[in-house]
């Protein structure tokens, strides 16, 4: 058993890897759309600082939107879904390390860079950690959304899919950006909490509505 889903971990792995537009696109889409405010905006500092915290969710968001057709759509070109889903293994577990891999490579560079773009926005050091604790709760929930979008647009586009995922990603964005800007209020811990709680009752919905969706394909 553990081998089964070491090796769906490995496999996806090398598949990331070898296809380097998979995590690189996201990547590049992000710095290009950073670096893009402060021409827009100039000099004008205190403008930066008080968008900053939205100006990195929304861009975070979009960059995900580049990945998350890798999910489920290989396995379901090449056959391996059908066996997946004859094999009688746990698929709560088979999804989860899926999407696990997706976060990993498309989530957590976005991650470490918002940090160093940050600077360039003007973001207060303590509203930057706080950045990365909020993307660290709420970058999962954007990979779960987009696994459900691909979950659901197997045989379509990828515009359908993004389409899908964007109004479910907004609650998510929205607690991101308020805690950011809470980050000297006593607030800041209530919308870290929703933050979490979000996170934590999306893992067993979004991928059990992952699974009933790619089933849907099979019926």
């Amino acid at each position: 058993m553990k081998s089964f889903y070491f090796k769906t971990f490995q496999r996806d792995s090398k598949v990331y890897l070898s296809r380097s537009s998979s995590f690189l696109g996201p990547i590049v889409f992000f710095l290009i759309t950073i670096t893009l405010y402060p021409l827009a905006f100039g000099s004008d500092e205190e403008k930066l600082a008080e968008l900053s915290a939205g100006i990195i969710w929304i861009s975070i968001l979009l960059a995900n939107l580049l990945s998350h057709q890798f999910i489920f759509n290989e396995d379901f070109k090449d056959g391996s879904l059908d066996l997946v889903l004859a094999s009688g293994k746990s698929l709560f577990l088979w999804a989860s390390i899926k999407i696990f891999v997706n976060w990993y490579f498309s989530s957590l560079p976005l991650i470490f860079l918002s940090l160093l773009t940050s600077f360039m926005l003007y973001l207060p050091f303590d509203a930057a950690l706080i950045l990365a604790l909020t993307l660290f709760l709420g970058t999962p929930i954007l990979s779960m959304f987009g696994a459900l979008a691909g979950a659901l647009t197997l045989e379509r586009g990828n515009i359908v899919g993004s389409s899908i995922v964007i109004p479910m990603c907004l609650p998510a964005l929205i607690l991101g950006i308020l805690a950011i800007q809470s980050y000297k209020n006593e607030e800041l811990f209530f919308y870290i909490f929703l933050l979490a709680a979000f996170l934590f009752f999306s893992i067993p919905i979004l991928i059990a509505s992952c699974l009933g969706a790619i089933r849907l394909h099979f019926e």
